[in-house]
């Protein structure tokens, strides 16, 4: 029969595994600190980032009521001119109406015209013959 080989380190193996696992442990609480120190960071940067935000807020609320006023005013002007110039265009077609119903009742309202004489015939003079015009040059092709 065989003789079964005696481990001379039985718990060689077993100290091996305890070693990997507390590496394990280390290498995990590692990453866990890391992580929890990218989340505090990145909460101040989150932080940081609103406090920004609310000061070009209160910018762009403080721009909006200065400005606010003056476009108020700007569109009151356009509204003005806008409707002056509606009468304006208003009246101007009433003009170009009343002048072209004008001139359309005086012209056919007037007699038409006498029928003007006729002209004496005059012979025409024969035309004189010109040099004929020299040919156009030929392109090359």
């Amino acid at each position: 029969m065989a003789d079964t080989p005696i481990d001379p380190f039985p718990y060689e193996s077993l100290e091996r595994l305890e070693t990997t696992i507390a590496r394990l442990r280390y290498i995990i609480i590692a990453v866990v600190i890391v992580m929890l120190a990218g989340f505090a960071l990145l909460g101040v940067q989150v932080g940081r980032l609103n406090g920004h935000i609310d000061q070009l807020v209160a910018k762009v609320d403080g721009l909006d009521a200065a400005l606010g006023v003056k476009f108020e005013a700007v569109n009151a002007k356009f509204d003005a001119i806008s409707q002056r110039l509606a009468v304006e265009l208003k009246t101007m077609g009433a003009e170009i109406t009343a002048q072209t119903k004008a001139i359309a009742k005086s012209v056919s309202a007037s007699p038409p015209p006498a029928q003007p004489a006729p002209a004496p015939v005059q012979s025409v003079p024969p035309p004189v013959q010109a040099k004929p015009a020299p040919a156009p040059p030929r392109s090359r092709p």
